[in-house]
């Protein structure tokens, strides 16, 4: 197996450390991974990608992924490289009947269930990374280990965005 996965987002919604959690379900779960952000001037609302990669080999490229096997879609609206066969976007699987697989939910809606708001915006990285962990077939436990480990004290929250997510995900 090898996955090479992009997350499109803005600044702000959670999607480096989603790509970071990931990486680190993956290898908690035995897989090789890495995570690379690429973004230009942070600020919140910018567009920002995250570059992720899974294998149950030793990984040796460092270069951005170009052509994803997955898509992460924190908002709809923004433009995504490559082909994918497999999207996961925040909304509806409507826009993307083109894709072999879509799967989707309401990460906007857990996000403000769950009080993950900063400055006025939802962060959405918590279930988004639920949803993705749940379609790349990532374990749950692993999952919500990955968690903890990256936002420790403050991962109440994230830890129940993310259950939510992983439960309630469909794919098209």
């Amino acid at each position: 197996m090898f996955l090479e996965i992009s997350i499109y987002c803005r600044g702000g919604q959670g999607g480096v450390t989603t790509a970071r959690i990931l990486a680190a379900a993956a290898m908690l779960q035995g897989y090789f991974s890495q995570s690379m952000p690429q973004f230009g001037p942070e600020r919140r609302g910018a567009e920002v990608k995250a570059f992720l990669r899974i294998s149950d080999k030793e990984i040796r490229r460092k270069c951005p992924i170009t052509d994803p096997d997955v898509a992460i879609l924190f908002d709809h609206k923004l433009r995504y490289d490559g082909d994918p066969d497999t999207v996961i976007v925040n909304y509806s699987s409507k826009l993307f009947e083109d894709k072999s697989k879509v799967c989707y939910l309401d990460a906007t809606e857990i996000a403000v269930k769950n009080g993950l708001i900063s400055a006025g915006w939802p962060i959405l990285g918590p279930a988004m990374g639920g949803a993705a962990a749940k379609v790349l077939d990532l374990d749950y436990e692993c999952l919500m280990k990955a968690i903890k480990m990256e936002l420790g004290e403050k991962a109440e929250k994230s830890v129940k965005a993310a259950d939510e997510a992983y439960r309630v995900v469909k794919c098209a």
